[in-house]
């Protein structure tokens, strides 16, 4: 809990820091004065105090219906927030370069004058009075695109998986991966209970839970990851820890998982004969998970023991990175999520510079790696460029 204390004091005062400098832009821009100045800094201050609030509340005060509205409209306003104050730092870079670069260009040519070659615009004033509204026009369409696409655009992707020497036996083999629901605030088991019948109707040999199932206490939460006891395969399926377990209580939520059928593999295996052919399913905790609980320290050779000997050996691991340790034991294909793809703009776009497998398919020294978009979503209710996905997985021989 300490822990999570102190995140949400370092996140709600960058959130203070992001909502003030786009407070005071358009201020600046829609030339807000007196009373309205009063009322549009109280709402600012309001929507930033909102998100530690709803967090508080959902821990004390126990009416789901009034938690989840709460959340709805914390973290959406979050949503529209994050657009708004990336669209207003994109519109203040272009416009101090364009600054810098008017006297360069005008020295190496003295004809040429960005001020001459915009001069059609209306007064800066009422530039700025335009682009403030505009500006926020945008961010709440964009965040309407994205709501809609969280809560109705969960995709099913078909990927295939290229393997030369795979066994005969195993051409043709299904693994259906779900990722990062986020059952919390606004994720309920309504939700899960509509991912599970999409991924029944895929008919898969296992089904891989790649971590970041819940967001909150089993107290809360358990009613809502009950409509995975309903998951069917031929093999069963397979829950790994992600970060996100461990800011929840990741002991209560292991034996809750467990007793709905699933299989949990804390750097752990199993070894399934599907007809003559041998397959791993490996699993390790979450890469960070020992800074947490030094008994969960991730270990993929740990995890492999006893099924080096597989025909094919699947790693099912939280984080993508943990593929920089695991190749070094001889996996053929790891499973992974964390990273949403981004989840929304302009996070789709700037996570390039935090993560170097993002989504989709990718292929590390001699193993391959499946990056998931995430199932669900965490905080805002927006999927903006980076759709929410269940995966089948078919392991093709080439």
């Amino acid at each position: 809990m300490s822990r999570f204390l102190i995140f949400i004091s370092i996140f709600t005062f960058i959130l203070g820091i992001g909502y003030s400098y786009t407070g005071v832009r358009l201020v600046q821009g829609l030339g807000i004065t007196g009373w309205n100045l009063a009322l549009f800094w109280i709402l600012i201050v309001s929507l930033v105090a909102i998100i530690p609030i709803s967090y508080f509340f959902s821990q004390t005060v126990n009416r789901e219906k009034y938690q989840s509205i709460l959340s709805y409209i914390a973290f959406t306003s979050l949503g529209f927030f994050t657009i708004l104050f990336s669209l207003v730092l994109l519109k203040d870079i272009t416009t101090f370069g364009i600054y810098i670069l008017n006297p360069i260009v005008g020295f190496i040519s003295p004809d040429f004058s960005f001020t001459d070659t915009f001069s059609f615009l209306p007064k800066w004033s009422y530039t700025n009075y335009a682009f403030a509204l505009g500006t926020i026009g945008a961010a709440g369409t964009l965040t309407g695109v994205g709501f809609f696409q969280a809560h109705h655009r969960l995709k099913t992707i078909q990927v295939d998986i290229p393997v030369s020497d795979l066994h005969p036996d195993l051409d043709g083999f299904t693994i259906v991966q779900i990722s990062d629901i986020h059952i919390g605030p606004t994720i309920k088991g309504k939700f899960l209970t509509h991912v599970v019948e999409r991924v029944n109707r895929l008919n898969p040999d296992f089904v891989a839970i790649t971590g970041d199932l819940v967001d909150g206490s089993v107290a809360s939460l358990k009613g809502h990851i009950l409509p995975l006891k309903d998951l069917k395969s031929t093999y069963g399926s397979y829950f790994i820890t992600g970060n996100h377990e461990y800011y929840s209580g990741v002991l209560a939520w292991i034996k809750e998982v467990e007793k709905l059928g699933i299989n949990v593999l804390l750097n752990e295996n199993q070894v399934i004969k599907h007809k003559t052919a041998t397959l791993t399913i490996a699993g390790v905790t979450d890469l960070k998970a020992g800074s947490i609980l030094p008994e969960h320290k991730t270990d993929p050779g740990k995890a492999i023991k006893g099924g080096e000997g597989s025909d094919f050996k699947v790693l099912l691991a939280h984080q993508p990175d943990s593929i920089k340790e695991a190749s070094g034991y001889e996996y053929d294909l790891q499973l992974s999520g964390h990273t949403h793809g981004g989840q929304y703009f302009p996070g789709n776009i700037v996570i390039y510079l935090a993560q170097k497998f993002v989504a989709g398919l990718h292929r590390y020294k001699e193993m391959w790696l499946y990056v998931s978009r995430g199932t669900g979503y965490w905080g805002p209710p927006l999927r903006l460029g980076a759709p929410s996905e269940i995966t089948k997985l078919t392991l093709r021989k080439v």
